[in-house]
């Protein structure tokens, strides 16, 4: 989930990233006006491209001039992209208005952001990676409303390399690097880290009452390298620890954001063959990761999360161009691939791991970062933050049978859609698409799909969609 970073070590001139990877809708529930917004970039100059998601995989290429080094992120109708190093500023683009810049924002000359967490219209969380601050923004003025000090993480060359960040609920945990500076190659400086933010205080949770200090998650792996892809299914936050380059000494790493502690690795670099550039993780155990060889070839690869096993090689194209992996919500496989000679954007099935694209979709320059025009996942039934629009609360009875009622409260009016899907990711019911007003209320659930047949015993889950908030919960069916 994570690209587009130039490495400014050993690497040559490469850059390898929300996101969001939710509960999905099946293909046929597509909406024409969704689409993938892909940052391009010849390393000199940066554009944008849109693959819209009906179907034809048809694309608008150039819509908006962005910084060489950019990574976007969807929030509530619009796309803010992260201009990093030589840029250090965030755009706003509209996509009902032509993607037209709506704001474009200075977050400090040679700050070099990294990403962005938007809470609301009016409040986002920038990561700077070369001081070690979060500014907090209004992005709805372009100003700086605060900070949020981590500079106890850094290490001895006094940075800490804050990082890639994910909202979950009323947290937003960050990546916190920790590399060394002062030595070619920028390694690892011992322990890496995941900070821990709560939105409504803007302070640091202590991970660990007992040791003294606010403390941090503790990762078994170094240099994580990834997004933070939130996982629906389990409910675990994963990232890729890279480790030392060239050395096979990284792996996917789970984290409980519940917890607030590192369950380990689950996936393994000597498995996998090299370092783990990006991961995504989907329907719980059906893992795809790029994987960069001491050649410095990227290999897109499958693996079982559960057994921690490789299971295949999709694509090896040759040579350091694969950057970005993303999982749409209709459960195909978008890939990044900068191949000089035919470059663009690779699709495969998740289901049977083959390629829908005969040949990559064009989108102008090689692309870079993907993201996806939709809600961005912000907990798993979590407390709602304050001033949140919508929860979702447990249904009861769970287990159930033959049915269920499922809680929710929404702080407006809003347009709701809540469905079912089973176990692999499938629409199993539809039980709301409409206009509903604020306050508590609930629906129940008989059990059965959308041709009113009752389902089998199993794991099923209930996803929550209104005012750009995605919410779900896990339920069962025993009989």
């Amino acid at each position: 989930m994570r690209t587009n970073k130039f490495i400014r070590f050993s690497i040559p001139w490469v850059c390898v990233a929300v996101l969001l990877l939710i509960v999905s809708l099946t293909p046929a529930s597509a909406d024409a006006s969704d689409f993938a917004f892909v940052t391009t970039s010849d390393y000199i100059t940066g554009n944008s491209s849109v693959v819209w998601l009906d179907g034809s995989y048809s694309h608008d290429n150039n819509v908006r001039a962005l910084h060489s080094d950019a990574v976007a992120r969807f929030y509530n109708g619009l796309i803010y992209v992260v201009n990093r190093m030589g840029a250090d500023n965030i755009q706003i683009l509209d996509p009902q208005n032509g993607f037209s810049s709506v704001r474009q924002f200075s977050v400090g000359a040679g700050s070099d952001p990294h990403d962005i967490v938007v809470l609301s219209p009016t409040k986002a969380y920038v990561t700077r990676y070369n001081t070690n601050t979060i500014w907090i923004v209004d992005p709805s003025q372009g100003i700086q409303t605060g900070s949020i000090d981590l500079s106890g993480l850094a290490d001895a060359d006094g940075r800490a390399e804050i990082d890639m960040m994910c909202r979950v609920g009323n947290r937003v945990f960050v990546t916190v690097q920790r590399l060394d500076r002062n030595t070619p190659g920028w390694p690892p400086a011992g322990a890496s880290r995941v900070a821990v933010i709560d939105t409504q205080t803007n302070a640091l949770l202590d991970t660990d009452p007992v040791a003294p200090g606010v403390q941090s998650i503790l990762l078994t792996g170094t240099n994580p390298y990834s997004d933070i892809q939130l996982d629906p299914y389990t409910g675990k936050l994963y990232v890729a620890c890279a480790g030392y380059w060239g050395l096979k000494d990284g792996g996917v790493e789970a984290v409980d954001p519940v917890s607030l502690h590192s369950d380990g690795f689950i996936f393994l670099e000597t498995a996998a063959g090299g370092d783990i550039m990006d991961v995504e993780i989907d329907r719980g155990t059906h893992g795809y990761a790029i994987m960069n060889d001491a050649s410095f070839n990227t290999v897109l690869i499958s693996f079982d999360a559960a057994s921690g096993m490789k299971t295949g090689t999709l694509y090896a194209p040759g040579g350091y161009v694969l950057l970005d992996i993303e999982v749409s919500p209709w459960r195909e496989l978008f890939v990044s691939d900068r191949t000089p000679t035919l470059p663009g954007i690779r699709v495969y099935d998740v289901f049977s791991n083959e390629e829908i694209t005969t040949a990559p979709i064009d989108v102008g320059l090689p692309p870079s970062d993907i993201t996806f025009s939709l809600p961005i996942q912000t907990g798993i039934g979590d407390p709602p933050a304050a001033g949140s629009v919508v929860s979702l609360g447990e249904a009861y009875p769970n287990p159930f049978n033959p049915a269920t009622t499922i809680p929710f409260t929404l702080a407006g009016d809003a347009r709701v859609t809540l469905r079912i899907y089973d176990a692999l990711g499938r629409r199993v019911r539809g039980l709301i698409d409409e206009e509903r007003p604020a306050g508590p209320q609930a629906v129940t659930w008989d059990g059965r799909d959308d041709a009113s047949r009752a389902v089998p015993s199993g794991i099923y889950f209930v996803e929550l969609r209104a005012s750009g908030t995605v919410l779900s919960r896990k339920i069962t069916v025993l009989k």
